[in-house]
């Protein structure tokens, strides 16, 4: 290849690159966990939970208010959403203002199930890590669904 068409080549790869860039302004998305997220959801089994031993006052004393509960007592939820970061594409025009992108989540929910004598009988974790897509018009947000319901036993 001719060293003139190399160099219009890579001059075509680099506007390629950087168009997107110059169309919208990538503004960071922090890590962190959500606002009103607990941060006493651990990714593995919490020694101190035993089958038949365990108390409900004891997993409530511990861990603190459930985020959801079963109406007869039956189970007691608690999850916890995680940012670990992500990035969105602001474009502004006509004084007004779009975005687009995307956030990496760790969702982790435990579910902790009692007996009929308020004493353990099962203990489920679970994490789900996905990405959650973020739209913004005009102040207005929106993201996509969890992967992860933290709040429900199902």
């Amino acid at each position: 290849m001719p060293a003139g068409n190399a160099v219009r080549v890579l001059r075509s790869g680099a506007v390629l690159l950087f168009v997107p860039l110059l169309a919208g302004c990538p503004i960071p998305v922090p890590g962190g966990y959500e606002a009103g997220s607990r941060e006493n959801v651990p990714a593995e089994s919490m020694d101190w939970i035993a089958a038949g031993t365990t108390t409900r006052e004891e997993v409530l004393m511990r861990l603190g208010e459930a985020d959801a509960a079963a109406p007869d007592g039956s189970w007691l939820a608690y999850g916890s959403a995680y940012s670990e970061g992500g990035v969105v594409f602001v474009i502004f025009a006509s004084g007004s203002a779009a975005g687009a992108g995307g956030e990496h989540m760790e969702y982790r929910r435990l579910i902790v199930r009692f007996d009929q004598d308020a004493k353990v009988a099962h203990v489920d974790l679970v994490t789900r890590e996905c990405w959650q897509a973020i739209v913004a018009i005009d102040g207005a947000d929106g993201r996509s669904a969890p992967c992860l319901d933290i709040r429900s036993a199902e």
